[in-house]
């Protein structure tokens, strides 16, 4: 079977599929990273927001699921168990090496008003400042859904909670987020 052929094979294939088919197959692995890699990517971006040590532990992800694919029951879809993977690993290498995110923020072309950049740049940083020092329980169902575009469903599967829990948590983020910078509005 040539190349092509196996990929359209693979893509064919739901994501519990594959898992079960990557247990002794690389290459269905290798489908299964090609999906997520940036939703895992994204994921720990947002906790340690450093691209580099994003993409480490992205990979360092994968390595352990991987690793873990002949214990992996299904009870969980696979996109959600990778997540819980990625922001563990991220969780701790942000308490372990006590890096915390930086201040860095990429370039972008010059505007006719930079004034109105300079305030964008102050509210981006006081709006990240924010989502930050929400606690966790607040925090990673709203980056899911305002960062990750995730369904209210999806992230109620993603960190098995109930759906009303979800949705209820997301408002008190947003809100906590609307009082913070009041100031802004």
């Amino acid at each position: 079977m040539g190349l092509t052929e196996q990929h359209r094979e693979y893509a064919a294939l739901s994501d519990m599929e594959l898992a079960e088919a990557a247990v002794t197959d690389l290459d269905a692995f290798g489908e299964l990273v090609r999906r997520h890699q940036d939703f895992v990517y994204g994921a720990a971006l947002r906790i340690v927001r450093n691209p580099v040590m994003a993409q480490d532990l992205a990979q360092e992800a994968f390595v352990r699921a991987h690793r873990a694919l002949s214990g992996f029951r299904g009870q969980a879809q696979v996109r959600s168990w990778l997540y819980r993977i990625a922001t563990n690993l991220a969780l701790n290498a942000v308490q372990r090496r006590r890096e915390y995110p930086t201040d860095e923020v990429p370039d972008r072309p010059a505007r006719i008003d930079p004034a109105h950049d300079a305030e964008n740049l102050i509210l981006r940083r006081e709006l990240e400042d924010a989502i930050a020092e929400l606690p966790p329980k607040l925090q990673r169902p709203l980056v899911l859904r305002e960062y990750e575009g995730l369904s209210y469903q999806e992230i109620a599967e993603t960190l098995d909670l109930p759906l009303n829990t979800v949705r209820t948590r997301i408002l008190r983020a947003r809100r906590s987020l609307r009082d913070r910078l009041e100031a802004w509005r």
